[in-house]
């Protein structure tokens, strides 16, 4: 996998990130659940920023989801948005490991997601 490809899943990952929370925040009405979703949003939206932008100094456009799939992914995360982020993390992993690890900013972002998706499983963990 080489730097444009982890870029884009990066971007992807954090795009379904913001896309599950949305849904779910249609339907919230506990305020402190909605205030740890917020936070997540925007952690979200600064890592897709910085990969969008990484991707930009490429010269290269961002590969979106698909309009199917954000359609799923707000669907699935109306029952489960901890599943969301694991698999999120699962998938960052498995692409991780077949990154070539080119770009050391690269790496770190790709970390970043990761650990980003494992403290939101945690703050989720809080409400069940």
């Amino acid at each position: 996998m080489n730097d444009i490809e982890m870029l884009n899943c990066i971007l992807q990952n954090a795009e379904m990130g913001c896309q599950g929370i949305a849904g779910v925040r249609r339907r919230i009405k506990h305020k402190a659940v909605d205030s740890v979703l917020c936070t997540q949003l925007a952690r979200y939206g600064k890592i897709y920023s910085a990969a969008n932008s990484m991707l930009k100094s490429r010269g290269v456009e961002a590969r979106r989801i698909s309009p199917v799939a954000k359609t799923l992914t707000g669907l699935a995360a109306q029952r489960d948005l901890r599943r969301g982020n694991t698999m999120g993390v699962n998938k960052m992993v498995r692409h991780l490991r077949n990154y070539d690890r080119a770009n050391p900013n690269i790496t770190l972002l790709a970390k970043k997601m990761i650990d980003t998706e494992e403290e939101h499983i945690r703050e989720l963990r809080a409400f069940i």
